[in-house]
């Protein structure tokens, strides 16, 4: 009867042992979040930031908000592998506007970044748009909307008022410099970029509004610096996903540079985020670099 209640118990063990997740690149934590892994080799942990990460056994610990780098040691010294952490605070994102994320990223995922035509016969977003046209405001606009949040009705961007509170919101329109007229009457329009928001792209010497997306996640990486991942649609006739640095305090002439891209070494997810792609308008034969003009606020 113990030898059963003793191959019971492992049997209840096994499917932890079994589903835990391999040591990753990377690893986005909350503090206070504690995760197993399953470790390529027995050794020990070591941390550039103990304060706000540790690892011990095959459990790493976040303790508080920051970036650490942890270093898991073989015994014998003669292997190592890194792991990234960044510890975020809790999510406070609305459901609604979470889901309107995921609804970006599956079409993202269904879509394999097949470009489509403008047409609304082969492309879903201008088919709700009922319009050819530019597609990345509609993109954006249809995300929402699929996702249940209040929309503004469309050409009534000049006579919005603002909302009165943080609650999602937002406003039915595709062309870039309508959300921008419609969130910026609502009182929406900041430049602390958080989940959710819309992000706003202008090209230096060209035009203040040449594209719009959707901010998918954001790391602060301190004194200003953010870490954005993006869903954007119409980006070559296609849905791309990028990941960049973006400077908050860059002012005046700096601010056309707020753009930045990550050092290769960060470029973690090449199968998932655009790092390198060079981010400009061609006019006229003349490239102007895009910079990030400022964020639409669909909640706060």
């Amino acid at each position: 009867m113990k030898r059963f209640g003793c191959l019971m118990l492992l049997c209840l063990m096994l499917p932890s042992l079994v589903l835990a997740e391999k040591l990753p690149d990377q690893v986005t934590l909350q503090p206070g979040d504690e995760k197993s892994f399953t470790l390529p080799f027995q050794g020990y942990w070591e941390s550039d930031a103990p304060e706000i990460a540790m690892g011990e056994g095959n459990i790493i610990t976040a303790y508080e908000e920051g970036s650490a780098i942890l270093y898991l040691i073989s015994n014998d010294g003669e292997r190592e592998q890194s792991v990234q952490i960044q510890v975020q605070p809790a999510d406070d994102v609305p459901p609604m506007i979470r889901d309107a994320i995921n609804i970006a990223i599956r079409e993202w995922e269904e879509l394999g970044e097949k470009k489509i035509p403008q047409d609304p016969k082969g492309n879903k977003f201008t088919k709700w748009w009922r319009y050819a046209c530019g597609w990345c405001g509609a993109f954006a606009s249809y995300c929402l909307d699929q996702a249940g949040v209040p929309l503004e009705p469309t050409d009534t961007f000049r006579k919005v008022k603002p909302v009165g509170s943080g609650d999602p919101h937002g406003i039915r329109e595709a062309a870039v410099p309508k959300l921008h007229t419609g969130f910026e009457n609502m009182e929406r329009i900041t430049n602390i970029p958080r989940p959710g928001y819309l992000i706003i792209y202008g090209a230096k010497d060209y035009y203040d509004f040449v594209h719009v997306a959707i901010v998918s996640d954001v790391i602060d990486r301190g004194d200003g610096i953010y870490q954005l991942f993006t869903v954007e649609g119409n980006v070559g006739g296609t849905v791309k996903r990028y990941s960049f640095l973006y400077n908050s305090k860059a002012e005046k002439k700096e601010k056309y540079k707020n753009l930045i891209q990550l050092p290769e070494e960060e470029w973690l997810e090449p199968e998932i985020y655009h790092y390198d792609e060079a981010r400009r308008t061609r006019s006229n034969g003349k490239y102007y670099n895009w910079y990030v003009n400022c964020f639409c606020q669909t909640w706060y």
